[in-house]
């Protein structure tokens, strides 16, 4: 009985010495699981930045996007180096560099920063900025049906385009010109952005069944005189005019202006470069097209979708305003509702980027 009661006993304490030494293998275990995941190296993004100029515009690009690097990757692993093309490198020595370092990813700005980049590789991914036609720069053929083409490259490029809304343009006639019968397209024939946006708006001017006619001045070196014939023939046969964005007519607009005024005919304006000598025009924040970029960035990088994959972005109507020019309003006797702002006061007075709407910075 007393062997018995030993033995019992024994095995008793060889059991609990056993299950101590398991729990003991077991929290080490756990201990060991724990460290290796908190050990773990981060994963590092580098992105280069190619700028084409140092102007404003450009300028204005850049802080959204890294505005939204900031907001999308907010483990600050995205490392952002930003190099502009001046006198001593140009985009196409920018680009080389950013390959040579073997980025994961290249930012650009401007069409040349675009091409620069996609002449020289088709496996890092690229993001464009600053461009309106991404098929004519990258040279991307007509589909053989027909079909409207899907805004995707097919190749390690996308991108979010510069275009202004042109049904909000169109929009933005109308609402000036409530006898709108007719528009006068102006533009210069060596200005192919110009014509790209004048396709655009013939499209929907088309559907509304509204009567259209393109006015070429023919070179930005034609006289007053004959710029001033031209803008006459224009405003006696239109209800309205339309001078595109970023448009190289902008020598020319003192003319244009001139007889519009006195032909009491209304001028729009693309954009708020062009809009400081027409009745009307339409900003759009540049902020809002550098931190779409990013946001692509993060797509690109982290959820590891393909540039193949991800149309251009057009312009967002929610970073759009209406602008008027004061001066011009009273001389032609408009008045504006309040969804339209006088355009020297709304561009002293805004906050670049506070139409953008952000992400949380947890995200």
């Amino acid at each position: 009985m007393n062997i018995k009661r030993i033995s019992i006993a024994g095995i008793c304490i060889i059991s609990l010495i056993a299950m101590l030494c398991g729990c003991q293998k077991d929290t080490d275990n756990k201990s060991n699981t724990t460290n290796t995941t908190n050990t773990q190296p981060k994963v590092e993004y580098t992105i280069g930045v190619c700028q084409e100029a140092n102007n404003e515009y450009h300028q204005q690009i850049l802080q959204g996007f890294m505005a939204g690097i900031t907001d999308y990757f907010p483990e600050n692993n995205a490392i952002v180096t930003t190099t502009g093309a001046d006198e001593s490198i140009n985009t196409d020595m920018i680009c080389s560099n950013y390959i040579q370092a073997n980025s994961s990813l290249i930012f650009t700005i401007g069409e040349n920063s675009l091409l620069s980049a996609h002449n020289q590789t088709t496996t890092i991914p690229i993001i464009g900025s600053g461009v309106m036609d991404y098929k004519r720069v990258l040279n991307i053929p007509d589909d053989a049906d027909n079909k409207e083409w899907d805004k995707t490259t097919n190749m390690n490029i996308t991108g979010v385009s510069s275009t202004p809304n042109m049904s909000d343009v169109l929009s933005m006639m109308i609402e000036v010109t409530p006898s709108l019968s007719s528009v006068g397209l102006l533009y210069c024939p060596n200005d192919p952005d110009s014509i790209y946006q004048n396709h655009i708006l013939e499209k929907y001017l088309n559907q509304a069944g509204i009567p259209w006619k393109e006015y070429s001045f023919y070179s930005p070196e034609m006289s007053t005189a004959a710029a001033q014939e031209l803008a006459q023939y224009a405003c006696l046969e239109c209800s309205v005019l339309y001078i595109p964005a970023e448009s190289s007519l902008s020598e020319k607009q003192d003319t244009i202006r001139k007889v519009a005024l006195e032909l009491n005919t209304p001028v729009v304006g693309g954009d708020e470069y062009i809009g400081d000598r027409t009745l009307c025009s339409m900003y759009n924040d540049p902020f809002d097209q550098g931190y779409n970029a990013a946001k692509t960035a993060y797509d690109l990088l982290v959820k590891d979708k393909k540039p193949q994959s991800i149309p251009i972005i057009d312009c967002s109507s929610d970073s759009e305003q209406k602008l008027y020019v004061k001066d011009i309003c009273d001389k032609m006797g408009y008045t504006f509702p309040k969804s339209f702002k006088e355009r020297d006061e709304f561009l002293s007075t805004y906050k670049l980027g506070s139409k953008t709407t952000r992400v949380e910075k947890d995200n």
